[in-house]
């Protein structure tokens, strides 16, 4: 069976499971515990240095395929459903994915920098077991881990309005071009011909604006997730991902 190891509150994991999910790929899903799973992580990727991280998946024939892209692309040859990769979209698909890779950078930046002012929140990132063992003291772990998380992806490096001016410029070139489109039938827009994987990697860019109800967070942090200053001037890009889900986000 096709293993799949990530976050259950990582749009990038969102990314890879989504696409197994509509393309019908089995597979089973396991959670990684950052710094503790990192060892075997390191040994599974055969990469003793330099930055690892999840989503990984390992497949029935024994290739390890780290990056949500890479996932959706293996998961695209197999299966059935809808093309995430139509030749004919390769440029655009490639632009919008790297679109989306600066806007989750900076949105997720911008959610830990509110997660750091936030003790409950923090407390939320310990594992369960620890967090209960820990009581208070847990919010300290927490800040630990989403320190190490904004050193690891540079997200310490760039101030909050740099990085406030990525998400939105990445927003705004999401919202022209689906105005450019035209609604066909009573399935919501798509920024290609049909659903490709330009709409689930577009459409994780809103987590760090609005998360949507299905991904799995704690209400704290769901507050810090949620951008108070984009919320309300993109409330329809929220309803056109809330809208992809209903349509296509089945599992």
């Amino acid at each position: 069976m096709n293993e799949l190891l990530g976050l259950v509150f990582s749009p990038w994991t969102e990314k890879a499971r989504w696409a197994l999910d509509v393309r019908r790929v089995p597979y089973t899903f396991r959670h990684y515990q950052p710094l503790i799973g990192e060892p075997a992580l390191r040994a599974k990727l055969r990469r003793l240095t330099g930055r690892v991280s999840v989503p990984v998946l390992t497949t029935d024939e024994g290739r390890v395929l780290d990056g949500s892209t890479d996932i959706a692309r293996w998961a695209d040859g197999r299966g059935a459903g809808p093309t995430l990769f139509p030749a004919e979209h390769e440029a655009e698909i490639a632009r919008f994915i790297e679109l989306s890779e600066r806007a989750l950078t900076a949105g997720r930046a911008r959610a830990l920098s509110r997660m750091l002012a936030d003790d409950e929140a923090l407390a939320e990132m310990a594992p369960g077991p620890v967090r209960r063992a820990l009581g208070p003291f847990a919010s300290r772990l927490g800040a630990l881990g989403v320190r190490r998380t904004l050193r690891k992806y540079d997200g310490h490096t760039a101030d909050g309005e740099t990085h406030r001016q990525a998400l939105v410029a990445a927003l705004d070139e999401l919202r022209t071009t689906l105005a450019r489109k035209t609604l066909a039938g009573t399935g919501p827009k798509t920024l290609l011909d049909s659903f490709t994987f330009a709409d689930i990697t577009m459409s994780q860019v809103l987590v760090n604006v609005k998360p949507p109800a299905e991904l799995k967070l704690g209400a704290a942090s769901r507050r810090c997730f949620s951008d108070p200053e984009l919320g309300e001037p993109y409330a329809d890009l929220i309803a056109w991902r809330d809208d992809l889900y209903r349509a296509f986000r089945t599992s």
